[in-house]
């Protein structure tokens, strides 16, 4: 039974209904052909939890980044296909054979070459029409850098969450940036000519303002979330965390915006940079009204990241109406037993999770109870079940 379309529409209507009944979906085989380091893997699944555990540099991060393509072909660790094909091959395909509750069962084939593509079902998948369909969210042990890096890593990940929900979010960033590199081009050219100016700066502006909507709305549902989500994996200590917008300029008004950009043109071709608008945006992450990036121990930066994580994962399903698939890469090495236990039980009972450790599952107690796991070794890049067998 082909899968019908779940895509998500870009507008102010946005729910986000805590009483949704959600389906789910499960991912049950994946094939890997020249996928990083591996030349060739076939993984079955065939679980609602799944252990990946091996030593380091084994493959497992790598199996788990294929499956986390699966949302919007945005890998969690690199914007680059080089960094995802295999040294000495063209091109890395991936094969995700699943199951969407109450739409039946698909099968989705990614390609990473020049470009990146995907088939559902052997028929070619136009973005706009693919994003979204399948959603997971990955929680990783990078996810510290939500804290302590760069803006331009934060920016990334909340467009690349705001874009694997909606196909509206992504068209304005893309809009934006096109627009965004021919001001540029002006501006190291020295370009006296207003009208081209202007042609640029008016369709800047007006995606901005899409931008803007669109990151406040998230951010702030993403903030509700994970303030109780932090809440609940801290315990008793009373800490409250914090998510924050903090806009480079106001470029809500598109008209306003547009204006900007005109006086700052003598300014930014000195730079031979654009210097105003949603690609200077950051956001912070606070804890107890201070920043968590210079006062937090690292547990607790850990325990923030990993909060609006889950928060991420809650939106999705209630957006969506689907209960994502949960990755986990090694995301409760670094956190204390209490906090291990909290995210157990934090983590939905009806949700596939998938997870990468170097050590053995722990016998988990969470809201629907403990979970069975089926355990995958990962030794150098091959992929078997507990018993031996390959697990394809």
């Amino acid at each position: 039974m082909p899968l019908s379309s779940t895509k998500i529409l870009y507008n102010n209507a946005i729910s986000y209904n805590p009483t949704r009944v959600c389906a789910f979906v499960k991912i049950n085989f994946v094939r890997l052909q020249n996928f990083r380091n591996i030349e060739f893997a076939e993984v079955d699944f065939g679980a609602d939890s799944i252990w990946i555990r091996g030593d380091n540099a084994q493959g497992k991060t790598n199996l788990l980044e294929a499956v986390g393509l699966l949302p919007a072909l945005r890998s969690f660790r690199t914007a680059k296909n080089s960094a995802m094909i295999r040294h000495g091959a063209k091109e890395a395909k991936i094969l995700i054979s699943l199951d969407l509750e109450n739409s039946g069962s698909a099968e989705v084939e990614i390609s990473l070459g020049e470009k990146r593509s995907a088939k559902i079902d052997a028929e070619e998948a136009k973005y706009s029409d693919y994003i979204g369909r399948f959603p997971a969210v990955a929680a990783t042990n990078d996810d510290i850098s939500l804290v302590r890096g760069s803006p331009e890593g934060r920016r990334r990940q909340i467009d690349m969450f705001a874009s694997s929900l909606d196909a509206g979010y992504m068209a304005a960033l893309r809009r934006f940036h096109a627009a965004l590199c021919g001001r540029n081009a002006l501006l190291r050219q020295q370009c006296g000519d207003d009208a081209a100016f202007g042609a640029f700066e008016s369709e800047m502006a007006k995606a901005a303002a899409d931008i803007y909507a669109g990151r406040k709305k998230f951010l702030d549902m993403i903030a509700e979330a994970g303030e109780r989500f932090y809440a609940e994996l801290s315990g008793e200590r009373g800490e409250r965390a914090k998510l924050r917008l903090r806009p480079n300029c106001d470029y809500s008004d598109a008209a306003s915006y547009c204006e900007l950009l005109a006086q700052t043109r003598p300014a930014d071709a000195a730079r031979q940079t654009s210097s105003s608008g949603p690609h200077r945006d950051d956001f912070s992450l606070e804890l107890n009204s201070k920043s968590a990036k210079l006062y937090a121990s690292e547990g607790q930066q850990r325990c923030v990241a990993l909060a609006f994580r889950l928060a991420q994962f809650e939106i999705v399903k209630r957006v969506s109406g689907i209960e994502p698939v949960l990755l986990c890469d090694d995301v409760l090495a670094e956190l204390d037993s209490g906090r291990r236990a909290a995210f157990w039980r934090c983590a939905s009972p009806m949700a596939q999770l998938i997870a990468t450790s170097t050590s053995y599952p722990p016998e988990t107690a969470g809201a629907g109870g403990a979970r069975a796991w089926k355990i995958i070794n990962a030794v150098e890049a091959k992929f078997f079940e507990a018993d031996g067998k390959f697990a394809g």
